[in-house]
């Protein structure tokens, strides 16, 4: 925010310090950083792969005018915004519940985005609100990826996990409650920033 540098820089001025330590504290061997490169790469090819599928599907749905079509009939509903919005968070519950969290956004946002804007809800706000939802479906069964990705990295039973992200989903879920009955308190950084 005052200008160092820009997102994306530090996530490259946080990895180098992150390598530096781990070199200075003798944490970490060459062999340690070419699994890791090799790791990294795995990540990324993944990712846009992703978004490639994304974008060939968006283009699609674009051209089939679906988006649109849901829009008008969802905005046409005779129900109130709000009960459009939770039900919206419940496709978006039961998917990130089924399909890892970046690759569901990637497929859902575009077919829901035009229905949020024409319900008039401010996408900063929503995109925040998404994130929470998305974060409560992969720690919530029944595939739950994320708790099983603790789980193999951790070495405990699956019942631990699930105690131990108890208190977070409680916390997410509060949370996510709390935007949706008062959004203000999502966009008062932006607006006092200017956003």
């Amino acid at each position: 925010m005052i200008g160092l540098f820009t997102p994306t820089e530090a996530g490259g001025v946080g990895a180098f310090a992150v390598a530096l330590l781990c070199f200075i504290r003798r944490e970490i061997n060459w062999q340690g950083v070419v699994k890791s490169v090799i790791e990294t790469l795995r990540a990324s090819c993944m990712v846009l792969v992703l978004i490639l599928g994304s974008i060939i599907f968006g283009h699609f749905i674009a051209v089939t005018k679906i988006p649109m079509a849901a829009a008008d009939w969802i905005a046409a509903l005779p129900l109130d915004r709000h009960l459009i919005l939770v039900s919206i968070a419940l496709v978006y519950l039961v998917g990130g519940s089924f399909i890892d969290d970046l690759a569901f956004l990637v497929l859902a946002t575009p077919i829901l985005y035009p229905v949020v804007l024409k319900l008039g809800f401010d996408l900063v706000w929503f995109g925040i609100f998404l994130q929470l939802v998305i974060m409560i479906g992969v720690i919530i069964p029944p595939v739950a990826i994320n708790v099983f990705i603790v789980k193999n990295i951790a070495k405990v039973p699956l019942n631990v996990v699930y105690a131990g992200t108890l208190p977070f989903l409680i916390g997410l879920a509060l949370c996510a409650f709390l935007i949706l009955l008062f959004p203000q308190i999502t966009l008062f950084l932006p607006t006092v920033l200017g956003m």
